[in-house]
């Protein structure tokens, strides 16, 4: 493991303006916080351009067939939502448990414990959808903790604390950096290990369809349900009316397996960029569409799948009706 930088004064001035923020953010009603970012999402949204464009050019390239003025309402959502998001995740980590029940309501904890029954770890699965970090946090709450992947924060300052947040009621975090390492080593004892698998992959991933396009996506979730024979358990959370949120376990399932590997791992890759496409489906606005998923393309080099995988998986699972 590498040496812990030693904090510059950039990352001091950081520091304090985190601990203030955090003093004035919890002298507000959680409410109120919500509003005022979704306020900030607001003014984001008209204020930057580019991210705006990518929000509302990634929709219209999806096969979500909206026009011009309904994407334009979702990605003004997305903006007002991850605002909120931004904003109210720091008052929500430090709840206190009572109030942490009463603002995330969690469903469907059978199926976590029937991944967990088969003594073997599983894969977690979300994406950047609604409330990824209230997930943990209310699992946890629940007697249902996990590890966590995630990228150490360049302050060696805030880094600590965000840590020790995300432990509060039983998480370990893996550091990225790293991170096959310690994800095998929860799996070996019998813990789920999350992943966000809607991120660019750059040349690092292989191509799957999302959203009508091809997205490159990160294999190690893929390889680890493969190789283990793990089963694999979606989560997703979303905002409701009333300013709370639904924590929302499904049941878990196994990617088939028929001994050849490369195939079978794109096939569970495949199947769950499916489940997160699926989720976004049901309410476009909670997804992060400012995020330049779509921006590696297939090209020489770094090609599409064969179209015999492509073929097969789409029949043996068809879109749902």
């Amino acid at each position: 493991m590498p040496p812990t930088p030693q904090p510059t004064f950039r990352h001091r001035v950081e520091f304090r303006l985190y601990r203030a923020f955090d003093r004035l953010l919890s002298a507000f009603p959680l409410a109120t916080v919500q509003a005022v970012g979704q306020g900030l999402g607001e003014l984001a949204f008209h204020l930057d351009r580019r991210h705006r464009q990518v929000a509302i050019d990634n929709i219209l390239a999806s096969d979500l067939g909206l026009d011009a003025r309904r994407a334009h309402k979702v990605a003004r959502a997305s903006f007002r939502h991850f605002g909120e998001l931004l904003l109210s995740s720091i008052p929500l980590m430090h709840a206190e448990p009572s109030d942490l029940d009463a603002q995330v309501r969690v469903e469907g904890l059978e199926h976590f414990d029937a991944a967990a029954a088969e003594g073997k770890g599983f894969i977690q699965l979300t994406g950047h959808y609604g409330n990824w970090e209230a997930i943990a946090l209310a699992q946890s709450r629940h007697g249902r903790a996990l590890a966590v992947i995630a990228r150490e924060l360049d302050n060696p300052l805030l880094e600590p604390e965000l840590v020790r947040l995300r432990r509060r009621f039983g998480n370990a975090v893996i550091p990225k950096d790293g991170g096959v390492r310690g994800a095998l080593k929860a799996l070996k004892a019998g813990r789920g290990v999350g992943f966000l698998l809607d991120q660019d992959a750059l040349g690092m991933g292989a191509f799957v369809r999302f959203m009508g396009r091809w997205a490159s996506t990160f294999l190690t979730a893929g390889t680890l349900a493969i190789k283990l024979d793990l089963p694999i358990l979606p989560v997703f959370s979303w905002p409701e009316a009333d300013g709370t949120i639904t924590v929302r376990f499904e049941a878990p399932f196994h990617a088939p397996r028929t001994g050849d590997m490369d195939r079978d791992v794109w096939t569970a890759t495949q199947l769950m960029a499916r489940r997160i496409e699926d989720q976004v489906r049901r309410d476009p606005r909670w997804w992060f569409w400012m995020h330049r998923r779509f921006k590696t393309q297939p090209r020489d080099g770094q090609p599409a799948p064969p179209q015999e995988w492509v073929e097969s998986y789409s029949a043996a699972f068809p879109p749902q009706a």
